[in-house]
């Protein structure tokens, strides 16, 4: 009877450690591809660390799809100031970079400090091994904005640029990859003083970027064809946007003004002149009545144009050329009032814009076709005081076109 209980025990611990063994075998058992996308959610020390652990994970650090670097995590404090070392991630990638069979980064993500010289020189380096078709590189807060400029090559195979850092300047963007680059993202508190030639970009997405140079992006990336701001400064007045391939433009929260100081609160400032033949959805949102600065003047030809989306931003003068007949089928425009303007310099606007939308009405006869469409009134607010409250605008752009289908 005991005989028999010790061999049954016996048998337990052989199953039970069979199917542990079963369990590690079976996630090494799968394909190489698999296996290197699901440690590709490690950072890339944890993966090269993961390279000892046994033969057949000996070289999966060679075919991570993805590649994510932190090169905060090797610096250390030492007498005196901060000292920075990282020779793994190097090494690691130049013998990838020598391994005939290793797979391509198909992603870079690498934070660094972009002001510091030597960790700069390290993931520029890091970068050019990597060669990757989508780099992501990011800084660390500062204080105050760092007004040192710098260049960024990309290699070969960049095609996907994102560029995040709290006051920094927007680097110099160079190397055998700048001529081939499809998208660029500025995203966080970037300064842009120089635009960098980029003759294939398509797609150019700024962030929080405060613009500097004189934008005219036409001159430096003719084939763009998506351009998306939010909440974007323009220190120019004159923004010319002539672009023959653009077809998606996205203008959220673009203040178009001088430099602090240097302009009244309710001084209309912006020339704006946008040329885009081809463009078909447009987009221009400044959030709040007053949110940005008030246009002098707002030019849109786009006779291609299918979707207009307008809210809350003030243009002393409006020309909008969208061919003829109107090619505007789908949108509104959102007019909210502000204290220093009155509702009837809003209607002006409104007409103003309805006539370059409905070419084929005589002008004197616009308003009497949109008024079906029109919605005025007050802003709802929960304030209980007696002052008076802003209004507001509608016009229902999609019910007016459809009219009398």
């Amino acid at each position: 009877m005991g005989r028999r209980r010790r061999d049954s025990n016996k048998r337990k611990k052989t199953m039970t450690a069979a199917a542990a063994g079963s369990t590690g075998d079976r996630i090494t058992a799968l394909p190489l591809e698999l296996r290197a996308r699901i440690v590709s959610l490690l950072s890339f020390r944890e993966i090269v660390q993961l390279t000892t652990v046994s033969r057949p994970w000996r070289y999966i650090d060679h075919h991570t799809p993805v590649v994510d670097i932190n090169l905060y995590d090797f610096q250390f404090f030492v007498v005196g100031g901060i000292c920075f070392d990282d020779k793994h991630s190097v090494l690691a990638l130049s013998r990838r970079a020598r391994d005939a069979s290793a797979s391509r980064v198909e992603t870079l993500r690498l934070a660094y400090a972009f002001a510091d010289g030597r960790m700069r020189r390290h993931a520029h380096r890091i970068i050019a091994l990597a060669d990757a078709r989508d780099i992501r590189i990011e800084s660390g807060h500062v204080d105050q904005l760092v007004q040192d400029a710098w260049t960024l090559d990309l290699p070969p195979a960049a095609r996907d640029l994102l560029v995040a850092a709290h006051k920094h300047l927007v680097p110099a963007i160079t190397g055998p990859g700048a001529a081939a680059l499809r998208k660029l993202t500025l995203n966080k508190s970037l300064v842009l003083r120089e635009w960098p030639h980029l003759p294939s970009l398509r797609s150019l997405n700024l962030d929080g970027v405060t613009v500097e140079a004189p934008f005219a992006p036409g001159s430096w990336c003719p084939r763009l064809e998506e351009l998306d701001m939010f909440c974007c400064n323009i220190e120019h007045a004159r923004v010319d946007i002539r672009l023959p391939c653009l077809r998606f433009l996205d203008m959220d929260h673009v203040d178009v003004r001088p430099p602090c100081g240097k302009h009244g609160d309710d001084e209309a400032f912006g020339i704006i002149t946008i040329d885009a033949p081809v463009l078909l959805e447009f987009d221009m949102d400044c959030g709040a009545a007053g949110a940005t600065t008030d246009y002098k003047s707002f030019t849109l030809r786009a006779p291609g144009l299918r979707l207009l989306c307008w809210r809350n931003q003030f243009a002393e003068r409006v020309v909008i050329d969208v061919g003829n007949p109107g090619s505007v089928k789908l949108g509104a425009i959102r007019l909210t009032t502000i204290y220093y303007r009155e509702m009837e310099q809003y209607r002006e606007q409104m007409m103003r814009m309805l006539q370059g939308l409905l070419p084929d009405l005589p002008p004197e006869s616009v308003a009497d076709v949109a008024r079906p469409y029109l919605t005025q009134g007050e802003c709802s607010s929960d304030s209980d005081d007696e002052e008076p409250k802003d209004e507001k605008l509608i016009c229902d752009l999609t019910e007016l076109m459809s009219r009398g289908i």
